[in-house]
């Protein structure tokens, strides 16, 4: 049965319509799973000597993998450490959290700290990609403080945005002393249907293409997302959760939820006024601190103990 001569190009312009709307939903999608998860290699830039503290280069393998990560261990007069996990593209120097002034200020409080950077940022070997191989990154740096002499109950954690999603994730594997999570979002995809938003692109833009742009990042990048409310509840160290009020990206009940999940008692929550996304110690430098030295002094203290060396 052939189809009436007039109802050929109804069916054709149709069909020609609907692939170019397909392959302009493929490009885009292709192109936002690029944007997201692609990380661009920032150069290190700064020392801790800049800060007035002595340090020393170390190299250590992330675990399974064993990529090859670069960083610095800036000691300091007491008998615990903490690592610093820094958040989006950059480096172990971090300028929007200023990790340098913070380590100084840590430093002068007793901590032994931890700076280093990511798989493909900075100096570390290995291809950056958003959200990807962080807790076995994490879980070399660990790795490398347990082997210098640190037990895990006296090694701390402090991650900022999605590095603050990958110290989640990381601890709800494995018990360290406590973590920090500052900036922590709920969900992988809101998170970047937020910073797409802060881009000036359009929410139905964004909700058109979104699953679009998960597919490609499964299919072209292997991604499989962990959500840090889904295992925040296997977290078994105490948390010090950090939301800043102006943060564009994480929502006041995003961490309220969190800290209602949270799986530890001991589980403490600090909103902070007037204060963009992760700039917490920017804006409030001695309170943060001394609430970050509060909180691990506490959480180091094993059961029995009476001591306070930090």
């Amino acid at each position: 049965m052939h189809l009436p001569q007039k109802l050929h190009r109804p069916i054709k312009i149709t069909a020609i319509v609907f692939v170019s709307i397909l392959t302009i939903y493929i490009g885009f999608s292709i192109l936002g799973a690029a944007a997201s998860m692609q990380i661009p290699r920032l150069l290190v830039e700064g020392s801790p000597a800049l800060a007035g503290l002595s340090y020393q280069d170390v190299s250590f393998f992330s675990r399974i993998d064993r990529v090859n990560l670069k960083g610095w261990f800036i000691p300091g007069e007491g008998n615990s450490a903490l690592i610093i996990v820094h958040g989006g593209f950059q480096p172990r120097v971090d300028p929007t959290i200023d990790t340098l002034s913070l380590t100084h200020d840590l430093v002068a409080k007793g901590y032994n700290i931890l700076l280093f950077d990511l798989r493909g940022r900075g100096e570390s070997a290995g291809k950056g990609l958003s959200l990807s191989n962080m807790d076995k990154d994490i879980g070399g740096a660990v790795d490398f403080l347990t082997d210098i002499g640190y037990p895990a109950h006296k090694i701390g954690i402090v991650g900022y945005c999605s590095g603050a999603a990958g110290v989640c994730i990381f601890a709800s594997q494995e018990v360290v002393g406590a973590v920090v999570l500052d900036g922590c979002f709920t969900s992988v995809w809101d998170m970047v249907s937020n910073q797409a938003s802060t881009r000036g692109i359009p929410h139905l833009a964004v909700d058109i293409f979104l699953p679009g742009v998960q597919l490609a990042a499964i299919v072209f990048y292997g991604y499989q997302p962990v959500n840090p409310i889904d295992v925040i509840d296997h977290v078994r160290c105490p948390i010090l959760f950090i939301h800043e009020e102006d943060d564009d990206l994480v929502s006041t009940l995003d961490n309220l939820e969190l800290e209602n999940k949270s799986g530890h008692v001991t589980s403490i929550i600090w909103q902070v006024e007037h204060t963009a996304h992760s700039q917490a110690y920017q804006t409030h430098p001695v309170e943060y601190v001394t609430r970050l030295d509060s909180f691990f002094q506490s959480a180091f203290i094993m059961p029995g103990q009476t001591e306070t060396t930090r």
